[in-house]
């Protein structure tokens, strides 16, 4: 946030200085004559950029070009007699070009930044998804319907323990979640996650937090063991896509694993333990072959 403020005061004093420029006569008269068209250019080139989202996602290099040819187009088209190059043309020349530039540059990083200022407040709105996610231990009349319904009428029902990587999901949040407080980090960072998560289910799916473990929780009615591993394999995909967070689920299967939801999230969380496992020896194996190679 205070580094949004300070490109915004920068910008703000640039443009004072770019339109009052020619005020400064430094005891000569109208010593700096700068074109009317260079005050459009820098003009349009700050409210495109900040304005207009697909402008201000494009490299600041190619936006730097881009108005430097467009300066240099209407500089020979509008010049008349006026020279472009020589004498004190030449620091003109420089001048217009450096206040377009240094426009540009700052309007392309305000607009960065508010950017993501806005994507943060937007999964900060979406508070229900974090501050009012359905809590596992607040999820037992629910989960007893669901339960009962499964037994009653003989239909399958799955849960899915869904546990993110920590690492990557420190990665992921964003420059500007670093300068807010942590609680707040961790609400946002809830806030999105499930948001994606729920993206993937269905109306009828449930998802809990179990926040002690730091995971998530689904509750699958209608759906059997190789339905769920295909949903984990859609949410992790998501995930991975859109956030760039890594997961491990655990499943477990409504009746052929497990008869109450107790020991089916005991089944899913064992399961989730040994694909942990596997990951970390798939991680070591190739480290002991490569000693085993090299060892004298």
């Amino acid at each position: 946030m205070s580094r949004f403020r300070w490109l915004l005061v920068q910008l703000l004093v640039m443009l004072c200085l770019f339109f009052s420029v020619e005020r400064f006569d430094f005891g000569q008269k109208n010593i700096i004559d700068i074109h009317s068209f260079v005050y459009v250019i820098g003009a349009v080139a700050v409210v495109s950029t900040i304005l207009l989202p697909a402008v201000a996602r494009l490299s600041v290099s190619w936006l730097i070009l881009f108005w430097l040819f467009i300066y240099i187009l209407f500089k020979l088209l509008m010049s008349g007699d006026r020279s472009i190059w020589g004498g004190i043309y030449t620091y003109l020349t420089l001048t217009e070009v450096a206040f377009v530039l240094l426009l540009v540059f700052l309007a392309h990083q305000v607009a960065r930044y508010y950017h993501q200022l806005q994507q943060m407040v937007e999964y900060l709105t979406v508070a229900d998804a974090g501050r009012h996610l359905l809590k596992i231990a607040d999820a037992d009349q629910e989960i007893g319907r669901e339960m009962w319904r499964s037994r009653h009428f003989h239909r399958a029902l799955s849960v899915i323990i869904i546990k993110p990587d920590k690492q990557s999901m420190v990665k992921a949040a964003p420059r500007l979640v670093e300068e807010i407080q942590q609680n707040v980090a961790e609400l946002w960072t809830a806030a999105r996650l499930s948001h994606t998560i729920k993206e993937q289910l269905r109306t009828v799916d449930m998802v809990m937090e179990d926040q002690e473990n730091g995971r998530f929780i689904v509750l699958c009615p209608e759906i059997d063991v190789q339905g769920a591993n295909l949903l984990t394999d859609r949410i992790g995909k998501a995930l991975s896509n859109q956030l760039g967070v890594m997961i491990s689920c655990g499943v477990a299967s409504f009746p052929r694993e497990a008869l109450t939801f107790e020991t089916l999230l005991a089944e899913a969380d064992n399961h989730l333990k040994m694909s942990d496992y596997y990951a970390d020896e798939a991680e070591v194996y190739p480290m002991q072959q490569e000693r085993l190679r090299t060892a004298p």
